[in-house]
């Protein structure tokens, strides 16, 4: 019998997205907190904790590309539902959609309204340094081997800014961004932040010379009991 392939569903796509860009925030906090000191960890713990935490950023990063992304058939082979390795889920959404990583933005107030201008940060985490960062977490939070053990060196002052130095990379990519859909449908404008506290995302479509249809959605925050 064939295969019955369900339509694309953008609001529970949508909503998805930021389940996940929740937890991300989360996330990006806990690396702030343990470099500052607050989580009561020794310099080289902190740092292996907050590779930890870069780790699942990725991999939020990349699982919720794909949700938003749902509409391609690479996103819905099987092989793309049971990949777990970010690099790879982002490299075969990209043989599809050669734009589908996030884009840093710029919102600015104008007399009429909104100014968006994407890709205006150049310290934000670009696709490639993200595949840098991806492995790098591979890299230190396996213990390694008998070899890399007995070679290793202390770790030094460098070690721990480059930890600085990725978390407002990906701070300055995610924290106001874009990810433009395939073939011109549109684009997802997400703010990690807003008034409610949570994330939100508006979807452009259907644009024309003199309109854009816009949907907004807010991600509901319950108090934990």
């Amino acid at each position: 019998m064939p295969v019955t392939i369900e339509p694309f569903a953008e609001e529970t796509a949508v909503r998805g997205y930021l389940r996940l860009m929740h937890e991300l925030t989360i996330r990006v906090d806990l690396v702030a907190r343990a470099c500052t000191g607050e989580l009561n960890l020794s310099p080289p713990y902190a740092r292996e904790y907050c590779y930890l935490q870069f780790r699942r950023i990725c991999e939020l990063v990349a699982l919720g590309c794909l949700q938003l992304h749902g509409d391609l058939p690479a996103a819905r082979s099987s092989a793309a539902k049971k990949e777990w390795n970010a690099e790879r889920i982002m490299k075969l959404l990209q043989r599809s959609h050669q734009h589908s990583f996030p884009q840093s933005l710029t919102r600015t107030r104008t007399t009429g309204g909104w100014h968006l201008e994407a890709n205006s940060k150049p310290n934000a985490l670009t696709f490639n340094e993200f595949k840098t960062l991806y492995n790098k977490c591979g890299e230190i939070l396996h213990r390694g081997t008998i070899r890399t053990i007995e070679a290793e060196e202390p770790i030094a002052k460098p070690d721990y800014d480059e930890v600085i130095h990725w978390s407002h990379k990906v701070v300055d990519l995610l924290n106001e961004h874009v990810v433009a859909r395939a073939n011109g449908k549109g684009l997802y404008h997400i703010s990690l932040k807003t008034e409610s506290g949570g994330p939100a995302c508006s979807v452009f479509s259907g644009f024309s010379e003199s309109a854009v249809n816009v949907a907004t959605y807010n991600l509901e925050l319950r108090e934990a009991r």
